[in-house]
C-alpha cells in the first residue's frame, strides 16, 4: 500500500466512479476531481476541473502520490469524425495536461487509463502489449496520442507511469456498445450478422476498478503498458448472455458475415456518411477482438472477478431499473 493521496480524474464518469469507490473501499486517502460542480460519490474531497486548462488542473492537483487519470471522451455514435477536434482536446491534450501538472507537483505514480482499440481495428490472432499500434479513426488515434505525450513527459520528469489498455468496458449504466446491443435486442431490432463464434474482449467495470487499485497499490519504476480484460468470450455468448437476461430471443434472420461485408461494401461508395459507417460497423462485428493479457496477470497476479454472464445480468438489471426512455 503506497502513501499518500490518490487523484482520480475524469471522477464522475462511468468507470470513474467505479475507481473511487474501489480506493474507498481498499482504504486509500483520495481525492477528485471532473467537469461537474460536485462529485457524484459523497464523502470526497473534490475539486472542479477542466482538464483542457491547464490553470485550473494545477489548482486540483495539490501533492498527490499518485493520479490516475480516467477522464476522457468516447461513445460518440453519431458524426465521429466531425468531433475529431474534441476528441484531441479531451483524450490527447487534456492527458497531456494532467500529467504536466502532476510532474510538477512532484507526483511519483501517473496511471493513464487508455484502451485497446490504439492497436488498430479488426484484428487477427493475439495482441501483446509490444505489438505495433496502428489506431484508425479519432477516438483511438486520440488515445493512442494521449500516450505518446504522457510518456514524455514521464521520461524528462522521472514521473512512474503506467498505462492501462482496457478492453471493451461494460456493466450498470454502460453508455457504450454492449449498452447499445441490450437496447436493439430489447426493441427487436437485432439481425445476426455472421454465425456469432468469433471472440469478443470484453472487461466489466468493477474488474477495470480493481485493476487500477492493484497498479496503485503496487507501483513500478518507469514506464509499463499492460492490457486488461476478462478471458475472451464469443459473440454468440454475448448475444445469448443479454437475451437471457432481458427474457427475448434475437429475430431468427440472418445474413452471412461474407454477404453482409460484399453490400455494405458497395454501400460505402454511396455519397452518404450513415451507409458509409455501416461497412465499417459490420466489419468490427464480426472480428476477432483478442489480446494477450498474460503480463498484468503475471505482475499483479490479476484475473476478472465477474465472468460475462453474470456481468451482462447486472447490466440488464440496471437498464431495466434505469432506463431513459429518452435514449434511442
Amino acid at each position: 500500500m503506497i502513501t499518500g493521496t490518490v487523484l482520480v480524474t475524469g471522477a464522475n464518469g462511468f468507470i470513474g466512479k467505479n475507481i473511487l469507490t474501489h480506493l474507498m473501499d481498499a482504504g486509500f486517502t483520495i481525492s477528485a476531481t471532473d467537469i461537474g460542480d460536485k462529485s457524484a460519490i459523497q464523502g470526497v474531497s473534490y475539486q472542479k476541473a477542466d482538464i483542457t486548462c491547464l490553470d485550473e488542473l494545477e489548482e486540483a492537483v495539490d501533492r498527490e502520490s499518485t493520479v490516475i487519470h480516467a477522464a476522457g471522451l468516447a461513445h460518440i455514435f453519431n458524426d465521429v469524425h466531425k468531433k475529431h477536434e474534441l476528441f484531441r482536446q479531451i483524450n490527447e491534450i487534456g492527458a497531456a495536461n494532467v500529467a504536466a501538472a502532476a510532474a510538477k507537483k512532484g507526483a511519483k505514480h501517473f496511471i493513464l487509463i487508455s484502451s485497446v482499440s490504439v492497436y488498430g481495428p479488426f484484428i487477427h490472432g493475439l495482441y501483446a502489449e509490444d505489438a505495433p499500434c496502428q489506431p484508425v479513426g479519432p477516438y483511438a488515434v486520440s488515445k493512442y496520442n494521449a500516450e505518446l505525450r504522457v510518456a514524455e513527459i514521464a521520461e524528462k520528469t522521472g514521473m512512474a507511469l503506467t498505462i492501462l489498455r482496457l478492453a471493451t468496458l461494460y456493466g450498470e449504466g454502460d453508455p457504450g456498445n454492449v449498452g447499445r446491443l441490450i437496447r436493439t435486442l430489447d426493441k427487436g431490432r437485432f439481425i445476426w450478422i455472421g454465425d456469432g463464434s468469433n471472440r469478443k474482449s470484453l472487461l466489466y467495470k468493477g474488474d477495470a476498478a480493481r485493476a487500477c487499485v492493484a497498479v496503485a497499490s503496487s507501483p513500478a519504476a518507469g514506464i509499463r503498458i499492460y492490457n486488461v480484460s476478462a478471458p475472451p468470450c464469443t459473440m454468440r455468448e454475448i448475444v445469448d448472455g443479454i437475451a437471457d437476461a432481458l427474457g427475448k430471443r434475437p429475430l431468427p434472420l440472418r445474413i452471412s458475415g461474407k454477404l453482409s461485408l460484399a453490400l455494405s461494401r458497395n454501400l460505402f461508395r454511396l455519397p452518404n456518411p450513415k451507409l458509409a459507417g455501416l461497412h465499417q460497423m459490420i466489419q468490427k462485428w464480426i472480428a476477432e477482438d483478442v489480446y494477450d493479457i498474460s503480463w498484468f496477470e503475471r505482475d499483479y497476479e490479476f484475473c476478472a472477478e465477474i465472468g460475462i454472464k453474470e456481468g451482462l445480468k447486472r447490466e440488464v438489471a440496471w437498464y431495466r431499473n434505469y432506463r431513459n426512455p429518452l435514449i434511442s
